[in-house]
């Protein structure tokens, strides 16, 4: 199937840096996003800098990076004063890439691409620098982690809050208007965007996952073992698996003494390191496949407190027909239905009672494994993903085509005159009468050449 009814859709994605490896809630999504466009559309992967594991990337696409050009980027971008205050104020927080954006204006124009999808949240400052209808992929909302994440700062750390979450909401409402579609993996992140998005048109397409890779084990799982598994120096992740051990896994371990808790992930900050002193608590650090150890498990936890998004760890252990015990925040978004697919607990005497009972029924937790299973299969598919992801590209594109051709058929204001005009009469020459610049006289790509363009790192989420 095409966008069009003989022509395949030329589709331009632009990220902050290449989806691998696999190790981040944002490459995961991206990856799958990508590889799964390619099978209907021309893709185009764009990135800041060249790419260093081209050949784990999903084939059938094109990269190019973007050489950083010491002249002329300053003046293509313009004069930054000239900016609505709301695209200034941006930059001045996420920083800006002069570079990327003199690109944009360069080679992201309809010669070369029929629609753009700007990953990632913070790349959503150069909007405005496209000639092709856009669609934003922030993949997360930013207004709302921030807030969960101020419960649990000090007061006096409020004000900042305060002005980051008008900043985000504004900056939010800015991007969306000018794209064609803004999407979210999350629904309850897609609410909040709404809010303030003054009628911009909001979609949510949630993560799949890679029913090949994570799949069932025939190996049993070792009883009285629970595991959490994520980025250890994730925020969110660090919040929550020191809140667990710290605060639950006590009352779990003294109800039975040979239980044990794996915290598997990579790169462990210090205080998640510091929990492996804790009696029964042992630490994977930097392992290079999760799934061993998601099946010795007969308990996955997910005690994630902070954060915005989807959280793949729920998807993939439920893939691995585990049963899971997640915070509320964990599920927000997910159509899991509580106590029949997945089980949810909030305070710590929730936390052990069910768990604890997961890990003394098999029989019990082997029904809500099941049932986990078999809704994930049902919910969470990359092709899915993938095709709506397609189709709201293509609707941006046929909307685009649409515009222009009524803008085409639209009748002249007046007939002109069969009597040739004098000097005098005729009208003065204007700056829209002067021959249109050749757009392409001023493109250039440099593919996979150059070092890295200067400035700041932009990040993507973890999960």
């Amino acid at each position: 199937m095409t966008a069009g009814r003989f022509q395949t859709m030329r589709v331009l994605v632009l990220a902050a840096g290449e989806p691998w490896p696999l190790d981040s809630g944002g490459r995961l999504h991206l990856y799958h996003v990508i590889e799964q466009l390619a099978r209907q559309a021309e893709v185009t992967l764009v990135l800041p800098r060249p790419a260093e594991h081209r050949e784990h990337l999903p084939g059938g696409i094109c990269i190019e990076s973007i050489a950083p050009s010491a002249r002329g980027a300053t003046a293509e971008c313009g004069n930054g004063r000239t900016l609505p205050l709301i695209a200034r104020l941006v930059r001045r927080h996420f920083g800006h890439n002069d570079a990327l954006e003199a690109w944009i204006r360069r080679e992201a124009t309809a010669r070369r691409f029929d629609v753009a999808l700007l990953n990632g949240a913070v790349l959503g400052q150069y909007v405005s620098a496209f000639r092709v209808p856009v669609v934003w992929n922030p993949q997360d909302e930013l207004v709302l982690p921030t807030l969960r994440d101020a419960q649990f700062s000090a007061w006096r750390s409020w004000p900042c809050t305060i002005r980051r979450v008008a900043l985000y909401a504004w900056f939010e409402r800015y991007v969306a208007q000018r794209a064609a579609a803004t999407i979210y993996v999350s629904k309850v992140d897609a609410a909040y965007a709404r809010r303030w998005g003054g009628g911009a048109r909001f979609e949510v397409v949630q993560n799949g996952v890679d029913f090949d890779y994570f799949q069932p084990s025939d190996e049993p799982s070792r009883p009285g073992t629970v595991a959490f598994v994520g980025s250890l120096e994730f925020p969110p992740n660090v919040d929550g698996v020191v809140h667990f051990v710290k605060r639950i896994w006590p009352r779990i371990y003294a109800d039975s003494p040979g239980r044990q808790l794996l915290v598997v992930g990579r790169h462990p900050v210090a205080t998640v390191r510091a929990l492996a002193s804790k009696p029964g608590v042992e630490l994977a650090a930097d392992v290079p496949d999760v799934r061993p150890y998601l099946t010795r498990a007969a308990v996955v936890v997910v005690p994630i407190r902070k954060g915005g998004g989807l959280k793949n760890k729920v998807l993939e252990a439920c893939a691995m027909k585990r049963p899971v015990v997640a915070a509320p925040r964990a599920l927000a978004g997910l159509s899991a239905r509580v106590g029949v697919e997945v089980l949810s607990a909030d305070r710590p005497q929730q936390w052990a009672e069910r768990v604890g009972r997961l890990l003394e029924q098999p029989d019990y937790a082997e029904r809500i494994a099941h049932s986990g299973y078999d809704w994930v299969h049902r919910a969470h598919s990359w092709s899915t993903t993938g095709e709506r992801f397609y189709e709201i590209l293509a609707s941006a594109w046929r909307n685009s085509r649409r515009r222009a051709a009524d803008e085409t058929a639209r009748p002249q204001v007046s007939a002109p005159s069969r009597r040739r005009k004098s000097t005098d009469e005729r009208p003065p020459r204007t700056d829209h009468d002067q021959p249109a610049r050749n757009e392409s006289s001023a493109c250039h790509v440099d593919c996979q050449v150059g070092a890295p363009v200067p400035g700041t790192t932009i990040g993507l989420s973890n999960d």
